[in-house]
């Protein structure tokens, strides 16, 4: 394995810059598409036509790249080879067809020093899908340069499209012979002016944007644990109050039985918000199986919606055996909750370490685990806007009976 000088908290930081302007070539196989090797020059020679005079580059994170939404981590085994740390899409916009990307750097944090990191890589994710498939290309083996790690991207293989989102991997193997505490995590984090294009006219503009940082990695702990941890499919809140009156799927849970077999007997789930509880604005909450870690409900194993009073927590017992694991297996659960906000009603849900109960009582590594807000917020005066219950029933109570009502304490 390498291993890199790594500077305090073992950030590294590079910024590459283009080492010439053109290519060498003895056939137009060796080019670039967009370009032709010129016969007598052997350089290979751009086509006005196709490529783009001019680009404005933009950075962001892919629609699959890994996601740690409902933790602060992922946890991965040890080792982890060919880990997909983040998928980066690349927009340039402008005319013409094709522009030019030849080098992207990133930083690399990796704590503590006993991680040992090896063989990145840039892979162009033709699909998008957040995945490296048998047929998609390996673009660049990363190079550890002044501490940092840099990807020059073979010559024929720098032309993408313009105006559309190409999306690329950033890949790397992690492994450990030192047993890992909760602080250890590693990821990387790639910079607007990390890449270099070029157009026909040379290179492109990038947009400045804020660091696009990807989520962070850990080890699965491998004494004495269990792990319940937010799956790579959790879900995201609605960004529209009109989509919130539903039955929502609301987490997605990973579990892992590190040492020896476990059982979960009993899953809190609690919130915190305005008003908001079990029996005012939840009206039901599920637990149901996910036997292919989609993050979609496959069997309701568990549910409670007779609340007999608003509450802020709900413990979910779940039936004996139904989510019991060897050692070393993996389940994963959806949490689904029905919802019926009224206007301003905000809330969050989450699972804390004392919120699960095991047959067997381990040490947890996961938790916690929190969603997105949920929010309804609505103009009165809008026709779908649900306020609240009381203030409805009282404007039906004065339109029926003509009479105003007086509260007093």
């Amino acid at each position: 394995m390498k291993k890199l000088v790594l500077i305090p908290l073992f950030s590294m930081f590079f910024v590459s810059f283009l080492s010439a302007d053109s290519w060498e070539c003895s056939s137009d196989t060796e080019c670039p598409e967009g370009t032709s090797c010129h016969s007598s020059s052997k350089i290979c020679v751009m086509d006005k036509d196709r490529v783009a005079e001019s680009a404005t580059i933009r950075l962001a994170i892919g629609e699959n790249s890994p996601s740690s939404l409902g933790s602060d981590k992922i946890f991965v085994a040890n080792p982890s080879n060919d880990l997909v740390l983040g998928q980066l899409a690349v927009t340039g916009s402008g005319s013409g067809q094709i522009y030019f990307i030849k080098e992207l750097s990133a930083d690399l944090l990796v704590y503590p020093k006993s991680i040992d990191f090896d063989d990145f890589k840039l892979v162009y994710d033709a699909n998008g899908n957040g995945a490296e498939d048998p047929s998609e290309k390996v673009l660049a083996k990363g190079v550890p340069a002044d501490s940092g790690m840099k990807f020059e991207i073979a010559q024929k293989y720098q032309a993408f499209k313009m105006n559309q989102a190409e999306n690329f991997l950033i890949i790397g193997s992690f492994s450990t012979d030192k047993e890992m505490n909760d602080i250890a995590r590693f990821n990387v984090t790639v910079k607007s002016e990390y890449i270099k294009t070029k157009t026909y006219t040379g290179e492109g503009d990038v947009e400045s944007t804020s660091p696009i940082v990807f989520p962070s990695f850990a080890f699965e702990p491998e004494k004495g644990y269990f792990l319940i941890s937010s799956g790579k499919n959790f879900p995201k809140a609605p960004t529209s109050w009109k989509e919130i009156n539903k039955e929502q799927e609301i987490m997605h849970l990973r579990l892992k039985a590190l040492d020896g077999a476990n059982e979960l007997l009993a899953l809190r789930i609690e919130l915190y918000g305005t008003t908001v509880s079990f029996g005012n604005g939840v009206e039901k909450i599920s637990i149901c199986t996910d036997p292919n870690g989609s993050g979609k409900c496959g069997e309701v194993i568990a549910e409670l919606s007779d609340f007999a009073e608003p509450q802020q927590s709900v413990s979910i017992q779940i039936p004996s055996g139904k989510i019991a694991l060897a050692e070393g297996e993996e389940k994963y659960l959806v949490v689904k909750a029905d919802l019926n906000f009224y206007k301003d009603q905000t809330t969050y849900f989450y699972i804390t370490e004392s919120d699960i109960t095991l047959k067997t009582s381990q040490k947890l590594a996961g938790p916690m685990i929190k969603t997105e807000y949920f929010r309804y917020s609505c103009k009165e005066d809008y026709p779908e806007c649900r306020l609240k219950p009381e203030e409805n029933q009282e404007e039906t109570e004065n339109k029926d009976s003509g009479c105003s009502l007086l509260f007093v304490d």
